[in-house]
């Protein structure tokens, strides 16, 4: 198969799949464009595996875990503060409340814990495959995903009291 059919094929689930991991956007297209330009550079190797697409994940995953990157990385966080936007309208989806608490709990967890999750509860891996992305024993991600649940649990909490 060729790099570009692959790429048509399969963006739209590694945009996602990106978005989820990152939490941000404008991360999410940095970090899958830094993978797909790694992935096109060997791609006459990654054409002759038997899972293509899961390699590119993992090759997703770990540039959003690279030390490099984080240097580089600029992040802006939302407000809870109305008097700081002209029209302070307040978002009556309960949806949208949830998915943005859940950002903001996830965006506070080590990098290596929201990528466990996120190859855990998005992609719905197994403890073995997420061993192999993260590159690590499946003890380790059990480890992970506790303390990130946790952790999680916790901002929850904490957020309603």
């Amino acid at each position: 198969m060729e790099f570009e059919v692959f790429v048509q094929r399969e963006i739209a689930g590694l945009t996602r799949f990106a978005g989820v991991l990152t939490g941000d956007r404008q991360l999410a297209h940095d970090v899958l464009a830094d993978a797909l330009i790694a992935a096109h550079a060997r791609w006459s190797r990654i054409a002759t595996l038997d899972h293509p697409l899961a390699y590119v994940r993992r090759m997703v995953t770990t540039t959003f875990l690279a030390d490099r990157r984080k240097v580089t990385r600029r992040r802006t966080d939302p407000t809870d503060d109305p008097t700081m936007l002209d029209q302070a309208v307040p978002d009556p989806s309960e949806t949208v409340q949830r998915r943005d608490e859940t950002s903001r709990l996830l965006a506070l967890l080590p990098d290596r814990q929201r990528a466990a999750l996120v190859l855990r509860y998005y992609l719905d891996l197994p403890d073995p495959a997420i061993a192999d992305v993260l590159g690590c024993a499946p003890a380790t991600v059990r480890s992970h995903i506790s303390q990130a649940l946790a952790a999680l649990r916790a901002g929850s909490e904490r957020r309603l009291s």
